[in-house]
């Protein structure tokens, strides 16, 4: 009787061996505690607060602004505080800058969407791809896309290609937030605004991108917890077997190698180790915009929209993510995205959806070259049959003087057999006209002189190391965008008395002065740019910002309108010298040609920081740093 062994037990002795089983299957109960934090609700108190030597260094800076005489200590935190401030800036650490994502209904405030039948859900949920008809999308007093048919295959990668104001990033909006007939069982991530901040690593919010995993080590250490406080031989035994199948489900999706998945992809985008494993919230928004894409890329849903996906991204990054989306990123499913960048384009879209001015969507096959082609073919051909067109009209007219014009028009259409006749070629309307001083050429004292210079950090050398550079207002460059904006920790600058610089930022600085509701017009008369809201509204015109966004308050423009009120500021000023902060980032593909044969016919001398190819084919001087070298 001794060696009997009871029925509660022999389950306990099997609820045992499936645990060790589920064990060596999964990691051990402790590690999974450490994953699972991953998933640790936010507290809301996501700020970083600002650190010492931080507040110290505002102190200063505030002295500095009132003209209080500094101190010596004042001057050593001054000088301290500068190059720990340009560190940050390196490393992309910011702080108290937490922001919350804006909701997708918000966003979409103000926008009327219709489709036949009001349909918004997919009547094949088993369905592989996204098919929409008649799709009519308005912005107040303004028809966006007019009647559209989108279709987008599985597996296909698309790039949604447009004039800025057309509804390209709208579309994308509707999209995600399901508001358009997609397959129910079709999961859909959009990329176009930085994660918030939150206190979890950067890894950690890259692996919570996959809730299928999340949820499932959720369970895990659930049931992990259940069994260590059971008594229950039975209820282990059931409690076991579901932990084991969790296990296997955890295996499928390859959740143990998660982690360097995760890390390999922030990489590929440029984030160091240090980054990697430091919280979130200490990040720019530049560099949560990576997250966020980061993010996208290992979650691989079924339907991933980019909007503007390489504005955030140096050259390095870039190239990795074309070889990413055309060989890594999962067969199955399907890309759409919103891009300026023709070589993105090119390198990795299968096909291209051109929304059209009459608000129509047009499917193309191939990359930007191939569409360009086709455009130009057709182009010429539209151009040709309207100007043979109009000369039999103006024909027909001579001989029939006493008949309408709609009766002309019916008789010609008639002997042609055609529905319609031929509409005039939309001409090339958007202008990016910069007119350098008479004496950008020839004036002494335009240029900007920097000898010996070196700068460093306090911890570390990251930077330039003994430089010397001549910026000639007549010649034009394209060094890296430290030149323009760290002061040096030794060596001298020099810039030229005459000189008048044309600064452009992509992060549109010079608009953040302006009143919370002024318009562009207001901010052109505001500078004293200009004399009469008349001239303001005609200079905007030049410049491509449609006449209905010339009174509208500027911080409710888009990226691509606020850059044209820039560069109509800059234009206005007439420089010696243009400054570019990647000029094209914000810009639909005809105003980036735009831009680049205004830097060609310009004057004066360009200085430009770009990883547009486009751009970089404009300077006389090109410098290309690669990665962890320093000049």
């Amino acid at each position: 009787m001794g060696n009997t062994i009871s029925k509660k037990e022999l389950n306990r002795k099997t609820a045992e061996e499936e645990l060790r089983k589920a064990a060596k299957a999964r990691r051990a109960a402790k590690l999974v505690d450490k994953i699972v934090s991953e998933e640790k609700p936010d507290t809301g108190e996501e700020s970083v607060d600002r650190p010492k030597w931080l507040q110290d260094y505002d102190k200063v800076k505030a002295k500095l602004a009132n003209g209080k005489k500094l101190s010596g200590k004042d001057k050593k935190l001054l000088k301290r505080g500068q190059a720990r401030e340009a560190e940050d800036a390196e490393l992309g650490i910011t702080y108290g800058e937490d922001e919350e994502e804006t909701p997708l209904d918000k966003r979409l405030e103000g926008f009327s969407l219709s489709i036949p039948g009001g349909q918004t859900d997919s009547n094949d949920d088993q369905a592989r791809d996204v098919v929409i008809k008649g799709i009519s999308i308005s912005a107040p007093e303004k028809p966006l896309i007019v009647n559209a048919d989108l279709t987008l295959s599985r597996g296909r990668r698309y790039g949604l290609i447009g004039a800025n104001g057309r509804g390209k990033s709208t579309l994308l909006r509707f999209l995600a937030a399901r508001r358009l007939p997609v397959p129910s069982t079709m999961d859909i991530l959009l990329v176009e605004q930085e994660v918030a901040a939150s206190k979890r690593t950067v890894l950690e919010d890259v692996l919570a991108a996959d809730k299928q995993r999340s949820t499932l080590l959720k369970e895990e250490k659930h049931l992990f917890d259940v069994i260590e406080k059971s008594n229950d031989g039975d209820d282990m035994t059931s409690t076991a077997k579901r932990l084991t199948v969790v296990a296997n489900e955890l295996d499928v999706i390859g959740a143990d190698g998660a982690e360097a998945r995760a890390r390999a992809i922030l990489s590929g985008l440029g984030f160091t180790e240090a980054m990697v494993d430091n919280s979130s919230s200490k990040l720019s928004g530049g560099w949560r915009m990576r997250v966020s894409l980061a993010r996208a890329l290992f979650a691989a849903p079924k339907l991933l929209l980019l909007d503007e996906p390489t504005n955030h991204l140096d050259l390095d990054a870039v190239l990795w993510l074309d070889t990413y989306l055309t060989e890594q990123f999962p067969k199955t499913s399907t890309v759409l995205t919103v891009s300026h960048d023709r070589d993105f384009l090119d390198e990795v879209c299968t096909d291209l959806i051109l929304l059209t001015d009459d608000g129509g969507l047009e499917n193309h096959r191939g990359g930007l070259r191939r569409l360009d082609e086709g455009v130009a073919s057709r182009n010429a051909k539209r151009a040709k049959d309207y100007a043979l067109q109009q000369k039999m009209l103006k024909q027909e007219k001579v001989k029939h003087p006493s008949l309408k014009i709609e009766k002309l028009t019916s008789s010609l259409l008639t002997s042609l057999n055609i529905s319609r006749l031929a509409e005039k070629p939309r001409e090339y309307k958007v202008h990016f006209d910069f007119v350098a001083p008479d004496d950008a050429r020839t004036g002494a004292g335009l240029s900007v002189d920097l000898r010996d210079i070196c700068f460093s950090y306090d911890r570390a050398f990251r930077g330039f190391k003994d430089l010397n550079l001549c910026v000639d207002a007549t010649k034009r460059g394209s060094p890296l965008s430290e030149l323009t904006i760290l002061p040096p920790t030794s060596g001298e600058v020099n810039v030229g008395r005459n000189l008048k610089i044309g600064y452009y930022d992509q992060h549109f600085s010079e608009l953040k002065k302006c009143p919370r509701n002024s318009s562009a017009v207001d901010y052109l008369l505001g500078e004293s740019l200009l004399t009469s809201a008349q001239e303001a509204r005609k200079w905007l015109g030049k410049f491509g910002l449609d006449s209905a966004r010339h009174v509208i308050p500027v911080k409710d423009l888009s990226g691509g309108q606020k850059a044209r009120v820039c560069f109509a500021s800059i234009a206005l000023r007439k420089p010696h010298l243009l400054i570019l902060d990647e000029p094209t980032n914000h810009l639909d593909l005809e105003s980036a040609d735009a831009l680049v044969d205004g830097i060609n016919a310009y004057g004066g001398g360009v200085l430009a920081v770009s990883h547009d190819a486009t751009v970089a084919k404009c300077p006389t001087s090109l410098w290309v740093v690669p990665r962890g070298l320093f000049l």
